[in-house]
């Protein structure tokens, strides 16, 4: 269980490497995200790590380019494509399905572009990563 969520943060780069298609979001946020639980059946939701989920404390989302930034200090910094972004209102919607062999992996993401929040969650067939942090937009 633990080897499939801390693969999790990898396979959050990897979800989105696909040209975006209908995008009406602009601009650069950067990310971070401070709550991050593992969800499992019967056991219920426990909170983790960044080291235990494998996540990237920060992510750039760059929406002018289409694409996320994952610079995490001592290992080399990503890049990938965004796939499925749409804005509506005041919310900036991502989705996709990870590219992960080993461990199929959905990923839905919202920004609100008016608190900053993000909202996002990580499916496997195992298990889920519910993650909620703090956005900052013009950098």
């Amino acid at each position: 269980m633990r080897s499939m969520i801390s693969k999790a943060g990898l396979g959050l780069i990897c979800l989105l490497a696909a040209p975006a298609t209908a995008s009406a979001a602009e601009g650069v946020y950067m990310c971070a995200f401070t709550d991050i639980y593992e969800c499992v059946e019967v056991a219920g939701c426990k909170r983790v790590s960044h080291d235990f989920a494998n996540l990237a404390p920060v992510l750039k989302f760059d929406f002018d380019k289409n694409v996320m930034h994952s610079d995490d200090l001592g290992a080399e910094p990503r890049e990938v494509k965004m796939e499925h972004i749409k804005q509506k209102g005041d919310v900036i919607l991502l989705h996709g399905v990870g590219a992960n062999e080993e461990s199929p992996r959905s990923f839905s993401a919202a920004i609100s572009t008016k608190t900053g929040k993000i909202r996002a969650g990580i499916s496997t067939g195992d298990a889920t990563l519910s993650l909620t942090g703090d956005c900052v937009d013009g950098l």
